[in-house]
């Protein structure tokens, strides 16, 4: 019986591997034209509910792939995946006018399993970035004389993004302190499409269009560390991870096409992941409240994107939030409830027109045990912004409900036989 779910699991986490790239268009916001798109949160469900929290969290009923050192926190004979679905609303507003789009995307899928009393791994799938917008408007001037007296339409539409596909290992080096290694496959495809419009002969345009496919792929390293600490009924968890800068392979094709030509070109350059450190602590007390705080910074100005550093900035990402069960060992549902909050904030690692912006948002949600088992189903909600009309240009504002399955299994234990 565990080997045929073991299986299956598998067979999920490889079907997955090769759907996310097709189907987890996750964002439909115009800021997602620049950089490599927008950037992932890598929580899954219920750390998501609670702001994104996950380098000094450490819990045996979900997996945390943020601070691999955390793995450990599951006991030698738990299996667990971990399964994420979401669908959001977004709603945009410029100046003379507003819209509202619908998405839907997977999020995530991870297997985590002992393989001995001090150690465990953890093996999955999920994005880093997602592009895609389809926007379009019209200008009325002249670029030679600057006088109002040619319309030119302009149209831009971009899809793709990186996914990663990850391996993880940790060991309790000591009683109370862990390390962990994450091994990372990025890969992906950013599309961009631009066209460009101009008057010809009364009523008729000419168009010249711009095609950029940008592959990239790339082997990533993080590294772990967690020390826990019982204090009587209580818990303390102070955690970190690094990521070091690495270079990304990548190939550039650029189709340019108008009346008269077509013209293709095919270029490398230099792009870099950028250096991440993280930090993180989290306070349980006597299982039933938890609280966490986290903060990390990636350090894009000094990695190369398109050859060059100092093109994009630094981003720092700040997330607070909690957990509460009224009766962790109580036989009553409802008391079993896990109930979670929390908010985060960040910077764009991109600047429009030499103009940065801001994103913020609050999340909530529920983790509902399933009778009769470990495995959680939770429920988390988003509501955030970022942008804004007077600054930007555009205020983004959206809405994202998500589902994640947490199955959690003992399926190592001998049965006896009678």
């Amino acid at each position: 019986m565990s080997a045929n779910r073991s299986a299956v699991s598998v067979l999920i986490l490889l079907w997955m591997a090769f759907a996310m790239p097709i189907f987890a268009a996750g964002t439909l916001s115009p800021y997602s034209r620049y950089g490599y798109g927008e950037w992932c949160s890598t929580a899954f469900s219920a750390s998501r509910s609670m702001g994104g929290l996950g380098y000094g969290m450490r819990n045996n009923t979900s997996i945390n792939i943020l601070n691999p050192a955390s793995y450990t926190a599951v006991d030698s004979l738990t299996f667990m995946l971990d399964l994420g679905v979401s669908a959001k609303i977004d709603g945009f507003q410029t100046a003379s006018n507003t819209s509202t789009l619908f998405n839907g995307n997977i999020d995530y899928v991870a297997i985590q399993l002992p393989v001995a009393k001090f150690a465990a791994i953890s093996f999955g799938v999920s994005p880093l970035s997602t592009v895609g917008y389809d926007y379009s408007f019209t200008d009325v001037k002249d670029p030679y004389t600057s006088k109002d007296t040619l319309t030119i339409k302009q149209s831009f539409n971009g899809t793709g993004g990186m996914t990663q596909v990850y391996l993880g290992l940790s060991f309790d080096i000591l009683d109370r302190v862990a390390i962990g290694v994450n091994g990372h496959y990025v890969f992906g495809n950013i599309a961009h499409h631009r066209k460009v419009s101009f008057p010809y002969e009364g009523n008729r345009y000419v168009a010249t269009t711009q095609d950029e496919n940008l592959y990239i792929s790339a082997w990533l390293c993080d590294v772990g560390l967690q020390y826990h600490q019982p204090i009587g009924n209580d818990e303390l968890v102070i955690g970190g991870a690094y990521s070091i800068k690495l270079p990304m392979r990548n190939k550039s094709v650029i189709t340019t096409k108008t009346t008269l030509e077509e013209v293709i070109e095919d270029n490398q350059s230099t792009f870099d992941y950028p250096q991440t450190i993280g930090a993180g602590v989290s306070y349980r007390w006597d299982k039933r409240l938890l609280v966490g705080a986290d903060v990390s910074w990636q350090n894009f100005a000094d990695a190369n994107y398109y050859g060059k550093t100092g093109q994009l900035n630094n981003r720092f990402v700040y997330a607070i939030g909690a957990q509460y069960v009224h009766k962790p060992d109580s036989k009553k549902y409802v008391e079993n409830m896990e109930f979670r909050l929390g908010a985060n904030y960040a910077n764009s690692y991109i600047d429009i027109d030499n103009k940065s912006f801001d994103k913020w948002a609050i999340t909530w949600g529920v983790g509902f045990p399933l009778p009769n088992t470990r495995t959680k189903l939770n429920l988390h909600m988003e509501y955030g912004q970022q942008g804004s009309v007077q600054v930007n240009g555009l205020l983004e504002r959206y809405y994202e409900i998500g589902i994640g399955v947490s199955l959690n299994e003992r399926w190592f234990v001998k049965r006896k036989l009678k």
